[in-house]
């Protein structure tokens, strides 16, 4: 799950060597069956790069409803104990420590039911501590400051300790390279102030807008680390190439302590493993656009304790950086609380740990029958599933996943489409206006149906066309089983090609989408598209409409007069114009 995790583990597991023990670090996620690790992997950093409200969404979830979470943890031990139970046995370990919290919550439960009888810790990486993140049947839990340690000896009612973070030696003041050789590897000048830029190991976040803003200032050299993700490194290569401001750009790299002693700033967005080993080098650390979930927590917690600065927007981020990037006061002071949250060797403190407990019974559950299990585990993950494949889903492709979308790159242009009633695609004027503007044509099942000549003369003006749906979403109209509807929009696009006569690619059903309408959609070989900016041609504008470039606008002419339409569309064409952009049809979303 990205690098901070397994740098912690790696971490605790070189400081345990070097104390005479023999160590084996295991992925949990290779625990389960059929390759579902991999599969939440994946899931997860899906999330994070395309549907950063979706994981929000179901990272808040456990808080508003923590009753869940022994479910959870129920779940993942089903799943996970036998191959776990199995690496403890034949190792011989006299100890198990998690540095992430689905672990967790397995050996918790193992330990606390007695299949497990060697003593677990909980190594907790984050400054936030979701609920998630610790198990009562833990024997101890080491956190990386004061603040989560309380959260996380409220929440498991077990021994809890801040010992600091557990990163690698090469970070501590005195093994990092000289400073002006390090400078000298990156080629900056003595009199350059150089701002250290990293998103993970997965390079998550809107790395391109921070970038901007410190480049756009001119006070500071940016250099940026874009992890794994080489498609972000050519895009910020090109941003930068394009830009003529100086940079550095790096993707995947073992240079971190280089970076380090040569940077006089790091900006993170997560609150990881980054910024933790940029306070252990004495370096002040900047969040700035946390990601969503444990991004923002973090970050805020980092902030609350004086370890790190948040910067709220990005006149923010320069003002800390121009403060930060300079000795002075406000520098050393934030400095010298990061150092102070290295207290102790969290691997002697593990070591401590070993045969001091093995074999001692936890504090006995009351257990539950395995029917009401069953049926409570049954009932939640139910409405999980539900949710997800409803509102989840339609999160998500409100944030642009699974539907059309515009191009990565920037260009000057909006996307353009018209809802139509019969009156509206019947009018000459309307579709001459259609013409003019170059907006496509959104034309419904029901409006199509009446009015087929209409249909095909506005096909023959060379109007781009996209499907409306089935056309029973008018206010008042019926509402349909999800999978219902979606088969019959789909089948309504079919039908509108055929009326037509033209192939119809791209449809907008005008609601919510649900995970039955990605799977039509594929099946039918169409193109959905949730547009980010509805305006309505029936009501009058109770401000001035400003078009932004690449967003995608849907005028809404039901229940609009063919004048109010051409109203509308004129107001969006003299936006548009004003801004510069172009206007093109939905048919060339992506």
């Amino acid at each position: 799950m990205g690098a901070g995790h397994d740098g912690a583990a790696r971490n605790l597991a070189e400081r345990l060597q070097s104390l005479g023990h023999a160590v084996e670090v295991r992925d949990f996620l290779t625990s389960g069956p059929l390759r579902i690790g991999s599969a939440l992997r994946r899931g997860y950093e899906f999330e994070l790069k395309h549907v950063p409200s979706a994981y929000e969404a179901t990272y808040r979830l456990w808080y508003r409803a923590q009753w869940l979470c022994p479910v959870v943890a129920w779940l993942v031990t089903f799943l996970t104990k036998r191959r776990v139970l199995r690496w403890a046995r034949r190792s011989g370990a006299r100890a198990v420590v998690s540095t992430y919290p689905l672990a967790t919550l397995c050996l918790g439960r193992l330990r606390r039911s007695g299949r497990l009888t060697v003593p677990v810790v909980n190594f907790i990486t984050d400054f936030g501590v979701h609920p998630l993140w610790v198990h009562k049947g833990v024997d101890l839990n080491l956190a990386v400051h004061d603040t989560p340690a309380e959260h996380a000896a409220a929440r498991s009612g077990r021994r809890t300790l801040a010992c600091g973070p557990a990163v690698s030696p090469l970070f501590d003041p005195e093994c990092l390279p000289a400073r002006l050789t390090a400078r000298a590897a990156l080629g900056l000048g003595d009199d350059q102030r150089a701002v250290l830029i990293v998103a993970g190991s997965w390079g998550v976040g809107n790395l391109t807008a921070t970038w901007e803003a410190i480049s756009a200032s001119g006070r500071f050299v940016p250099v940026v680390v874009c992890g794994r993700d080489e498609h972000l490194k050519r895009v910020m290569d090109d941003l930068a190439a394009r830009n003529g401001t100086e940079s550095v750009v790096l993707g995947w790299t073992d240079w971190m302590p280089t970076l380090m002693a040569a940077c006089d700033a790091l900006v993170e967005n997560a609150g990881g493993l980054t910024s933790l080993e940029a306070m252990r080098a004495g370096l002040p650390v900047v969040s700035f656009d946390p990601i969503a979930g444990h991004g923002k927590e973090n970050t805020a917690a980092m902030h609350a304790a004086g370890v790190a600065r948040l910067a709220a927007d990005r006149p923010g981020l320069v003002a800390a950086l121009d403060e930060l990037t300079r000795p002075g006061p406000a520098r050393s002071a934030q400095v010298d609380a990061a150092a102070a949250i290295f207290r102790e060797d969290p691997g002697e403190l593990v070591a401590g740990l070993v045969g001091a407990t093995a074999g001692q019974p936890l504090p006995a559950r009351r257990r539950a029958g395995l029917a009401v299990r069953l049926a409570v585990g049954a009932t939640a993950f139910a409405v999980l599933g539900w949710t997800g494949l409803t509102t989840g889903v339609a999160m998500a492709t409100e944030a642009g996943a699974g539907v059309a979308t515009p191009a990565p790159v920037p260009t000057s242009v909006v996307y353009v489409g018209v809802r139509l009633d019969a009156e509206e695609l019947a009018d000459p004027a309307v579709v001459s206006r259609l013409k003019q503007v170059d907006a496509a044509a959104v034309v419904d099942g029901e409006t199509a149906e009446s009015e087929p000549a209409a249909l095909r003369a506005l096909v023959q003006r060379g109007v781009s066309l996209a499907s409306g749906g089935v056309g029973e979403d008018v206010p008042g109209g019926s509402s349909d089983l999800p999978w219902v509807r979606a088969w019959s929009d789909a089948r309504a696009g079919e039908e509108l090609s055929q009326l037509a006569g033209t192939p119809v690619n791209v449809s907008v059903p005008g609601r919510r989408l649900t995970a039955w309408d990605l799977i039509e959609s594929s099946h039918a070989h169409v193109s959905l598209v949730v547009p980010d900016h509805i305006v309505d041609a029936s009501a009058p504008p109770v401000a001035p409409l400003h078009v932004a470039p690449r967003g995608v606008y849907l005028v809404n002419g039901l229940q609009a007069t063919p004048d109010e339409l051409l109203a509308s569309l004129s107001e969006l064409q003299e936006s548009a114009a004003a801004e510069g952009l172009a206007v093109e049809p939905l048919s060339l979303l992506s």
